[in-house]
């Protein structure tokens, strides 16, 4: 037995496994706060993360924005009910679309 190396030590180099679920969120995170009209942050609780989102001068709602896995990509959906928003590819109209939820607009 050789203990000049750690117990893992062949596996310290290899890169941490691709997250894509956390990129495209920590991406959506990155957008809300560049937008002019919505907050917001990463949350992240019992490994499940999502991103929360409120409205500057707007009623106290914020919704939660989840990103499955659906018909072969990744969605943006509602963290409430599941419902999808925009393919996760697509960040801008994503945050068109809560803007409007947000403000009551249908759309």
């Amino acid at each position: 037995m050789n203990f000049d190396k750690g117990r893992h030590a062949a596996t310290l180099d290899v890169p941490p496994p691709r997250n894509d679920r956390r990129m495209h969120l920590s991406e959506l995170d990155e957008g809300v706060r560049t937008h002019p009209e919505l907050a917001g942050g990463l949350i992240e609780r019992r490994g499940v993360t999502w991103v929360s989102v409120v409205r500057y001068g707007g009623p106290r709602r914020t919704v939660e924005i989840g990103c499955d896995f659906r018909d072969g990509q990744w969605w943006f959906c509602w963290a409430a009910d599941g419902r999808p928003i925009r393919p996760a590819c697509d960040v801008s109209a994503t945050l068109d679309a809560v803007a409007s939820e947000l403000a009551g607009v249908s759309g």
